[in-house]
């Protein structure tokens, strides 16, 4: 009788469900199980190669950052035949965790499958809990994107769910070692920490001028979800600008040498342009937008958002700009 409940038993532990097609049997790890209108999909969790972004998941489905942010959740976006996308409590594709961390490296899954999940990112430093499911592979995506989850089951009912559709996930533990994976909110913090100052770390040894420059704008320096790092030393009133409008900006911009490549102070003329007409670098656009007229701050553009790989006259391709901007008005 003790061997026939002890084989019951076992039966329970590695089934963790039974449909009227089959049980289906999980070896040990740590798993998702995501509800939706349309069925159960099952993910296997990478999480001993990605032990921060798995760490990062699991804890907000079973609230240990919090309230479960993963509990009736909306899908706030599908591309047909491409990604949905979830993980935003408000449902608008802009919110979600009031966190965030970078990628981490060197995933045993990949995003070349049907079914990958992975972290929704504008620039992969912005990692919260949004995330995406690929609807088709596509391993372009494995150079910008981690995958930290592989379908293993439902995949038939992927391209059924629609945007607007609720979904919950359950975290799955299978064996002892995946029992002891037990993230809370102290361990997640530690590791965002280690892994800030790793990054940190190696930006200064790639970007030795770069890094010096960040270190001497103080406490206030902050980094936009794009990677353009900025200091308000003057704060502005009356709204921002939106597209369309012309806004009239005075600058000085520099190389992270010290060399000046222009000043709209020395010619006693300020700047114009009108946001999404006017042909100017993207790091412009998008500080333009954020500012107030009267709002002056000192901007540090990463290449990719200046003049990238081609530069521009005095201006090195791959550089990082300086410039220190002031917002006088816009109409």
């Amino acid at each position: 009788m003790k061997r026939i409940l002890f084989f019951i038993t076992s039966l329970l532990v590695s089934s963790f469900f039974l449909t009227s097609e089959e049980a289906v049997e999980l070896d040990n790890g740590v798993y998702a199980k995501i509800s939706t209108q349309k069925g159960e999909l099952v993910f296997e969790l990478d999480y001993k190669n990605l032990p921060l972004t798995v760490s990062n998941f699991v804890a907000q489905a079973e609230g240990k950052m919090g309230t479960p942010l993963y509990q009736d959740l909306s899908v706030y976006r599908v591309v047909p035949g491409y990604a949905l996308f979830s993980g935003d409590p408000d449902g608008s594709g802009t919110g979600g965790a009031d966190y965030t961390f970078s990628r981490e490296e060197g995933s045993s899954f990949s995003n070349g499958t049907a079914g990958a999940l992975t972290m929704e990112s504008r620039n992969g430093e912005d990692h919260g809990s949004r995330f995406m499911i690929l609807l088709k592979g596509d391993s372009f995506l494995d150079r910008k994107y981690t995958s930290f989850g592989r379908l293993i089951r439902g995949v038939e009912k992927l391209n059924k769910i629609k945007a607007g559709q609720k979904i919950s996930i359950e975290i799955l533990r299978i064996g002892s070692e995946a029992n002891a994976f037990q993230p809370d909110k102290d361990s997640i913090t530690a590791m965002i920490e280690q892994a800030r100052e790793a990054e940190r770390l190696q930006f200064s040894e790639k970007n030795p001028e770069v890094a010096g420059i960040l270190e001497s704008l103080g406490d206030g320096l902050k980094q936009s979800e794009t990677g353009i790092f900025y200091a308000i030393h003057k704060e502005g009133k009356g709204g921002n600008p939106r597209p369309g409008d012309t806004v009239r900006m005075h600058y000085s911009g520099h190389l992270v040498t010290g060399q000046e490549f222009d000043n709209s102070y020395q010619r006693g003329e300020p700047f114009s342009f009108t946001i999404g007409k006017d042909g100017v670098i993207p790091g412009w656009i998008e500080t333009a937008l954020s500012m107030q007229a009267g709002e002056q701050r000192t901007i540090i553009l990463p290449p990719e958002l200046g003049y990238g790989d081609n530069g521009y006259g005095p201006i090195p391709a791959d550089s990082w700009l300086i410039f220190d901007i002031e917002l006088i008005d816009f109409k």
